[in-house]
């Protein structure tokens, strides 16, 4: 992009006096600052001369319609982009002096950058392609900081930079070097790429380089021949004059015009052109180029854009473009009518100027803070006095100095989602409660069922307990007066030994067919074993009666060591050997307890399930020795337990005290232990590993209840596969 002459001369390069208005401290509200500015971009805009206002990241605010015209930019088109994008071959030195302006170092700078291979110190290869005079100044806000840069642009003439340089060049060489020197500047004329031709004060053409002659079709005496306006389709003969001095006045001028050739033919071209003196003659030199190509490309550029605008516009959704420096580049139709303003409007603004959607803001400050390409976010903006939910999709292009922002309307989906999410929040709250009443029915059915079950065992166990009772007792209470009669029969026998030594051979053949020696070794040993027995008896049915607790049912103060005896009592059968497995070795490990508060009866029903869990657990690995591998010999409750071939069934029974106040009962097993997966779910209601015909899958979940629900204790397992199991029971020992 090239910026091009100004209407000022050399001698009448501007310099604005800026801080007259920048640095004037504001004697109104934020409102007459915002409307000083505002002035002052509309005072850079209506210049006649080639001006521009950019601001601290070299981004232009404000341009002259000369700048404009010169860089071949729209109207509103150089707004919000960078310097460097237009001029990226700009010299070192030029982007030093206006970091110095900036930075405060310098408060002006005035220099000139030009193509000429002859170039001195100031006068260097520019990114114009013309030699062209740059003067800069910094411009201040309303708080006394520089805001950024006002840039002048005046290009020199060719003929006028060359001839300086050329007299500059020549002074100081000899004749023959001076006639080298013009027919070198003869041979690049006649041999340049571009169309160069000159005319005189009246529009006659003197000189033609041979790209003219190709370009127009005529050989170079023909178009010496021609005026301009033979070759100039929109330069007509009556209006040279006022070309004329125009040229005179502004010493060169650019534009775009159409030339024909020989056989007809029109074509685009931009012409440069400049005013020369020589010999005490005026001459007009004129630089043309083909910008057919050119002019073709913008067309495609520009039917490009229309075709992108009008996909965008058909896009469902808000779609902006934001420059790095966070304004508005444009914007889609859907946007604008969402906020009743025109797409044009939104141009340069910046973003956050309709104060509408904070988060979009930070959304866009973040974006370009960060090192992201593209990003996703959903944003709340309020849109008419209506908030509405939108999913922003951002995208980084041109090098992430701009980015594209779509944003879908999800109000609709979002409200759906957080109405189906509430939807199955109630439904796993209502799943939730079943699941708990399920749980409490279970219970519920556990309970009533093993009440029903101990009830009526209680009334059995009493009832044969009374009925045993009472023959034993009557035994019982007879042996020992047996046993006297029995001895005083026999002493009785003794004194008539004695006394009669010599009975009556009946007697004699009687006594000896009776064994009476034997009788009396013999009936003292019967008499004392039925004494025991009857005794085996009474505990037997005292147990039972300890057992069942019938009469029990309030919490009173018991003995744990007689409960868990009267329960091992009872399962005493089930510890001997039986069907090729050994004895189980029972292991009591009592502690020094004191009385505990509770229920007797319910505790014995603990006992009795985990006792009988723990012997199943041993029977079945004394069937299954394969199955479960090495038995350990000794109880988790024991230390240096090891792994041996031969099953030695074992149960222990250990108690202590807890703490201050709560007693602890352990029952463990040697036996083949369970799996994490079993041991989560033991204490579930119907859950058993066991045959469903000898086991209903109660015993510990009751035994749960019994000691949590019903007692405020503890019942927690610790079992693994091939190591044991130990269930612990922990309940209070409470008051006396």
């Amino acid at each position: 992009m090239q910026i091009l002459a100004s209407s000022a001369t050399k001698s009448e390069t501007p310099k604005v006096c800026l801080r007259e208005n920048l640095d004037r401290p504001p004697t109104t509200p934020e409102a007459a600052v915002s409307e000083s500015k505002e002035r002052f971009r509309r005072f850079v805009e209506r210049s006649a001369d080639a001006v521009a206002m950019v601001d601290c990241e070299m981004r232009y605010v404000s341009v002259s319609r000369r700048w404009e015209t010169d860089c071949g930019l729209g109207c509103g088109e150089a707004i919000g982009r960078s310097h460097w994008e237009l001029f990226p071959n700009l010299p070192e030195y030029w982007q030093q002096n206006a970091r110095a302006c900036l930075a405060g170092v310098l408060e002006y700078s005035e220099f000139v950058a030009g193509r000429s291979p002859l170039s001195v110190a100031d006068q260097i290869e520019g990114s114009l392609g013309v030699p062209v005079k740059w003067v800069f100044q910094p411009w201040k806000n309303s708080s006394g900081a520089i805001g950024g840069l006002i840039l002048f642009a005046e290009k020199i003439a060719e003929d006028v930079a060359q001839t300086n340089c050329y007299n500059k060049f020549t002074s100081n060489v000899s004749s023959p070097q001076l006639e080298t020197t013009l027919e070198l500047t003869q041979i690049a004329l006649d041999n340049a790429a571009d169309t160069v031709f000159f005319t005189t004060s009246d529009g006659q053409i003197c000189y033609a380089n041979k790209a003219a002659c190709h370009l127009f079709g005529y050989s170079e005496s023909e178009l010496l021949n021609l005026m301009v306006s033979d070759i100039d389709s929109q330069l007509s003969v009556s209006d040279w004059p006022e070309h004329w001095e125009q040229l005179k006045q502004h010493s060169n001028l650019t534009f775009q015009t159409t030339y024909k050739t020989q056989d007809g033919a029109c074509f685009p071209v931009e012409v440069k052109i400049n005013y020369l003196e020589y010999g005490g003659c005026e001459y007009r030199c004129a630089i043309a180029r083909d910008i057919s190509d050119r002019q073709a490309a913008e067309s495609g550029l520009l039917e490009a854009k229309e075709q992108l605008q009008a996909v965008l516009d058909a896009v469902p959704g808000l779609v902006s473009w934001v420059s790095s420096d966070l304004r508005y580049l444009g914007v889609n139709r859907h946007l604008a009518t969402a906020y009743q303003m025109p797409a044009e409007l939104f141009v340069g603004q910046k973003v956050g100027f309709l104060d509408t959607s904070p988060k979009f803001n930070d959304l866009v400050y973040d974006f370009f803070a960060s090192a992201q390409n593209k990003t996703s976010q959903e944003v709340i903006t309020n849109i008419r006095g209506e908030n509405k939910t939108y999913l922003i999709v951002a995208q980084k292009y041109h090098k992430n100095t701009a980015a594209v922002f779509v944003g879908l309307d999800i109000t609709e989906s979002k409200q759906s989602l957080l109405a189906l999410q509430e939807s199955e929040e109630r439904l796993r709250q209502q799943a939730a409660k079943l699941e708990r009443a399920l749980l409490v029915l279970r219970q519920t059915q556990t309970q009533l069922v093993q009440t029903e079950k101990m009830s009526t065992l209680g009334q059995f166990v009493a009832g044969i307990a009374h009925e045993i009772n009472n023959p034993v007792s009557f035994i019982s209470g007879n042996v020992s007066h047996a046993t006297g009669y029995i001895q005083e029969l026999l002493h009785s026998l003794e004194l008539y030994q004695k006394h009669y030594p010599a009975p009556v051979p009946e007697i004699q053949d009687w006594m000896e067919e009776l064994d009476l020696e034997f009788i009396k070794q013999d009936l003292p040993k019967l008499l004392n074993s039925m004494k025991v027995g009857s005794e085996r008896i009474r505990d037997v049915v005292r147990s039972l009666r300890l057992f069942s607790r019938t009469d029990e049912a309030l919490m009173k103060p018991a003995d744990i060591h007689e409960c868990l005896d009267s329960t091992v009592l009872i399962l005493q059968n089930r510890l001997q050997a039986k069907g090729g497995r050994p004895g189980i070795n029972l292991i009591k490990e009592y502690g020094d307890l004191p009385r505990v508060r509770c229920y007797a009866g319910q505790l014995n029903q603990v006992f009795m399930h985990l006792l009988t869990n723990a012997i199943d657990a041993l029977e079945e690995g004394g069937r299954n020795p394969k199955k479960y591998g090495k038995m350990p010999s000794q109880s988790l409750l024991s230390a240096g337990g090891s792994g041996t071939e031969i099953f030695n069934p074992e149960i222990r029974i250990r108690t202590s005290v807890v703490g201050e106040n709560e007693v602890a009962i352990a029952i463990s097993d040697n036996g083949p232990g369970m799996t994490e997966e079993v041991l989560g779910c033991i204490f579930d209601p119907l859950f058993t590993t066991k045959c469903q015909d000898r086991s209903t899958g109660l015993g510990l979940a009751i035994s749960q209840y019994l000691v949590v629900e019903k007692h405020g204790g503890k019942l927690h397992c610790v079992s693994r596969p091939g190591a044991g199991t130990e269930l612990i029971v922990k309940i209070a020992i409470g008051n006396d």
